[in-house]
């Protein structure tokens, strides 16, 4: 459901890779409840964005290797038939984005794409958010 306004959005969805999430109870966890495990191509609570449409294209070129690689190293049925969804629901994603901005009028298209290129410039000066990683301990700082 569209919001009038940017604010209530933000209050209403989480952070996901390539968009945002508006599912209720993963946004009441702040991210951390996904019902689907993570799946966000495939939900209904899904909201891409086009600032992430080259990142969602890479995504997908990464798939079809691991698929190829999948099927190289004679891979169960199960694992080729997942990753070969997943390239088709991220191609979904692709379609729905493309077919959104051809459909707005010019100018706003414009105003979209170059907000897109800004915010690609900015998360590519950005260091990636990584995971924590604790220290483990070694023999030479190991007591006993």
């Amino acid at each position: 459901m569209p919001t009038s306004s940017a604010t209530v959005y933000d209050a209403r969805s989480v952070g996901t890779p390539f968009g945002n999430c508006t599912e209720p109870s993963n946004v009441k966890a702040g991210g951390g409840k996904c019902p689907i495990r993570f799946q966000c191509s495939g939900c209904g609570f899904y909201r891409p964005a086009p600032s992430f449409l080259p990142a969602v294209e890479d995504h997908i070129r990464g798939l079809k290797a691991d698929r190829e690689s999948a099927v190289a190293m004679d891979a169960a049925a199960f694992v080729i038939r997942n990753l070969t969804d997943q390239i088709d629901s991220f191609q979904a994603v692709v379609t729905g984005i493309r077919t959104a901005l051809a459909e707005m009028p010019e100018a706003e298209r414009h105003h979209i794409e170059e907000a897109a290129a800004l915010l690609r410039k900015v998360r590519a000066a950005e260091p990636p958010n990584l995971l924590p990683i604790v220290g483990l301990p070694t023999r030479s700082n190991c007591n006993g």
